[in-house]
């Protein structure tokens, strides 16, 4: 993969970000490739040397790195932490690295942002813990629980102060439900299986709209004059409605174009992919 820096970070940051970054071996997976696209994997391994990536959008991963790196200098001594760990499935290994073993319980740090943590559940992040789980009950250890420790990189604490519902303090922890073993071996079978078929054949179906964070359009009802939308509905005939029967006074819908986020802005193959509806030749 082609580091770029377009926006001139300094030297030894782009020394060290344009190193990050791994080009897929076939029949290796590890665990966040695995619960991750099939169709990603593919088109990294078969285009790793002509894809560019900026340095700038590493930085988010660097963070996450760094806090990983420092909590491990805390680690108790009865724990096991950044536990290097693979299990066998028939011809291929899935490897990965689990943050915090400690007292039968299974912990990963997560650095996000709070509007990212308030959507609610992460299929991803239940995934990857349950996986974990699984290798760790291969190599003979009890698993009882699974959490999540996230620390929310962007906490105001004057939010915190006037609403409810907002974390209180830029850290939260999440139990995660914790799948029994054979549902979690199945899991990864399934996986690994269709990971093979994509290197195989070369190919892989398009990406899950989960997968590409797909975002509908959505239509929001104005009181005119107002900034702040009354309501906001996924049809526009259903919008229209809500407003006659709800607004006693003249108002405006104003149309949100949904789309595939990870597609626009996020994917690393996106330069590549034939089914990214944002693919252009400058990408």
């Amino acid at each position: 993969m082609i580091a770029t820096n377009r926006h001139k970070l300094p030297d030894a940051m782009y020394s060290l970000l344009s190193k990050s970054g791994r080009r897929p071996t076939r029949r290796e997976y590890h665990v966040t490739q695995l619960i991750g696209s099939p169709l990603q994997r593919v088109l990294l391994m078969k285009h790793y040397d002509e894809i560019t990536e900026d340095v700038s959008e590493r930085l988010w991963a660097l963070l996450g790195s760094s806090v990983h790196y420092v909590l491990l200098l805390g680690t108790p001594a009865e724990a096991l932490a950044e536990e290097n760990m693979s299990l066998r499935v028939d011809d291929a290994i899935v490897v990965g690295t689990s943050d915090l073993y400690q007292k039968a319980n299974l912990e990963d740090y997560k650095v996000t942002s709070v509007f990212s943590f308030l959507l609610g559940d992460k299929p991803e992040w239940e995934a990857q813990l349950n996986v974990y789980g699984a290798m760790y009950l291969a190599m003979g250890f009890p698993v009882d629980a699974l959490f999540i420790n996230a620390i929310l990189r962007d906490w105001q604490k004057s939010k915190s102060l006037r609403d409810p519902d907002y974390p209180k303090i830029p850290f939260q922890r999440v139990t995660i439900p914790m799948w029994n073993e054979d549902d979690a071996r199945a899991y990864i079978n399934d996986r690994v299986a269709l990971h093979k078929q994509a290197e195989d054949t070369g190919n892989a179906p398009c990406c899950t709209d989960e997968e590409r964070w797909a975002k509908p359009t959505t239509y929001a009802v104005y009181k005119k004059g107002n900034k702040r939308a009354a309501r906001v509905l996924t049809d526009r005939e259903a919008a229209e409605t809500w407003a006659e029967l709800n607004l006693d006074c003249k108002f405006e819908i104003q149309e949100r174009p949904g789309g595939y986020i990870r597609c626009e802005s996020y994917c690393p193959v996106r330069q590549v992919c034939d089914h990214n509806p944002y693919r252009t030749s400058d990408l």
